[in-house]
């Protein structure tokens, strides 16, 4: 289960692609430069995580037969990821993502329906989330310059190169 809260830049899929058949080192570049790039979001929303949300998020909770909680804010924090995905099946190709259970609850509780665990938490919008939308949205400006410059350069790189 994650979260993800991310920016679309159009043309940056298949751009990607052709570095990995150009040169794969350039493609491990770009995951490096994206994730540099998204660093500042990523350190907001990693400073954000409360260190318990609710008393009842300490305790053992599993649900077919996964672990949901406890959460723990420490790693909360380590599961704030940058990733690059290429794969057919998804429609973001550079997004940050919340991989702990505990803090995706944390993140996502009530905004799809109203329930207990999401008004204690406090309202969220639909499409939002209670940390990862904020880091975003307050490096949003940064975000977007970044990740346009990166994509424009791979953009240059692949022409360059298929020529």
């Amino acid at each position: 289960m994650t979260t993800t809260t991310n920016i679309t830049l159009v043309g940056v899929e298949d751009a990607i692609k052709a570095l990995r058949k150009i040169d794969p080192e350039l493609r491990k570049q770009f995951n490096r430069d994206a994730k540099d790039i998204a660093e500042p979001a990523v350190t907001d929303a990693q400073r954000a995580y409360p260190e318990m949300p609710l008393s009842g998020m300490e305790r053992q909770w599993k649900a077919k037969g996964r672990t949901l909680f406890p959460y723990v804010a420490t790693k909360a924090r380590r599961g704030t990821k940058v990733k690059v995905d290429t794969s057919r099946k998804t429609r973001n190709v550079i997004l940050i993502q919340q991989t702990d259970p505990g803090a995706v609850i944390f993140e996502t509780a009530g905004r799809r329906t109203d329930n207990a665990l999401g008004r204690s938490l406090g309202v969220v919008a639909p499409n939002t989330t209670r940390v990862l939308s904020r880091a975003v949205e307050a490096n949003r400006a940064r975000l977007e310059a970044g990740f346009e410059r990166l994509v424009r350069d791979v953009m240059r790189t692949v022409n360059k190169e298929t020529r």
